[in-house]
């Protein structure tokens, strides 16, 4: 994901000089020259980074940090003020409002650099903590519920189909009573690692709670009931012996894609075929068939 940065400053060769400044930081830039347009343009862009002007006409920089703090739209996104006042009594009034730095005019390219990519850093951890699973590093339901409906969106626009994965682990409740938390947390790393290992570089692999979510644009249900049931061997296969679990480890899938109906969502209709899995003995494929139920893969 590329980062952007958002320029606010009333005064055009500012924006020219910081542009200058950055333009080798592979940074998307955006430009507002007044408080308003910054608001504007920080709800369309979400951008990663503002650097905001303290002493602006009308809506002067700490005005505008008040504003962007009460949206729920960018009450989240890092400010840098960018001053020519470089006053202790200045600096403590924005650090309060919530900057995450301070950098007074003039500036040296460098220090531009440094602090922009330090803020820019603390804001990717940030992302990534808040949407990454703890225990295995794939995506987190939050991530899932930002970037489905955009998949959904851009598969309607293209016509290209986008496939959705719906996977569980067969008796893992038992393994944790049986075998401890310990072992049954490990079942869960090595299961996602075997499912992330399938997935190409523009699909998505989540962990929502004790089920696994794939979404694979370009792919149908045919071709993710394939990919799901080689997962399947393969999880039954490198787990079925493995040293310190001594149980079978089974996974069962539920398979669905946009070429449902429009009324059901492609991830309630993966769901209600993984259910149609589980209740048939689990280490199984479903796949769902629009307006004929659910067919089911050894």
């Amino acid at each position: 994901m590329t980062d952007s940065v958002l320029i606010v400053d009333d005064a055009p060769h500012m924006h020219k000089l910081a542009e200058a400044y950055l333009k080798n930081s592979l940074i998307a830039l955006h430009s507002a020259f007044d408080g308003e347009a910054a608001l504007s343009v920080a709800a369309e862009h979400r951008p990663s980074l503002i650097l905001l002007d303290v002493d602006m006409p009308q809506l002067n920089g700490f005005e505008v940090c008040r504003r962007l703090r009460a949206n729920p739209i960018t009450n989240d996104t890092p400010v840098m003020f960018v001053t020519a006042d470089g006053s202790l009594s200045d600096k403590i009034k924005g650090l309060n409002l919530g900057a995450v730095d301070y950098i007074t005019k003039p500036f040296k390219p460098e220090e531009l650099q440094a602090r922009v990519q330090a803020a820019l850093r603390a804001r990717r951890q940030l992302v990534e903590t808040a949407l990454t699973d703890k225990l295995t590093g794939l995506w987190n339901q939050t991530y899932l519920d930002q970037h489905l409906p955009p998949q959904l969106s851009l598969a309607r626009r293209t016509g290209r189909p986008l496939a959705c994965i719906a996977a569980n682990i067969d008796r893992l409740h038992q393994i944790n009573r049986d075998k401890g938390q310990a072992v049954g947390d490990e079942v869960v790393r090595l299961v996602a690692h075997i499912l992330l290992g399938k997935c190409r570089a523009e699909d998505i692999a989540c962990r929502c709670g004790e089920k696994f979510v794939l979404l694979l644009p370009g792919t149908n249900r045919v071709g993710a009931a394939g990919l799901a049931d080689r997962a399947r061997g393969e999880i039954q296969r490198q787990l079925g012996n493995r040293p310190g679990i001594d149980i079978e480890v089974t996974c069962s899938f539920g398979i669905s894609d946009t070429q449902g109906e429009a009324d059901v969502s492609v991830l309630d209709r993966a769901d209600a075929a993984l259910h149609r899995a589980k209740q048939s003995g689990g280490n199984k494929v479903s796949i769902s068939r629009p307006g004929r139920g659910e067919t089911m893969a050894a």
